[in-house]
């Protein structure tokens, strides 16, 4: 599930007060990113992996990397 995806599909159950399964609310948490147990180590894992795919949209849009 993609980002806006997820993020779309929340905000639709908050607002109009629909019920949510877990394992449904659990699916559209990772998908945002969003986690209950706060870990250093995913964070830094997360951002690296966020950074490798910024740089790989860069070179394939012929930006320069710095």
């Amino acid at each position: 599930m993609k980002y806006e995806q997820a993020k779309a599909q929340l905000k639709h159950a908050l607002k109009h007060q629909k019920t949510i399964s877990i394992p449904k609310l659990n699916t559209l948490l990772q998908a945002l990113n969003i986690s209950l147990k706060p870990s250093k180590d995913t964070e830094v894992k997360y951002l690296k992996n966020e950074i490798k795919k910024l740089r790989k949209q860069l070179k394939k849009n012929g930006g320069n990397e710095n």
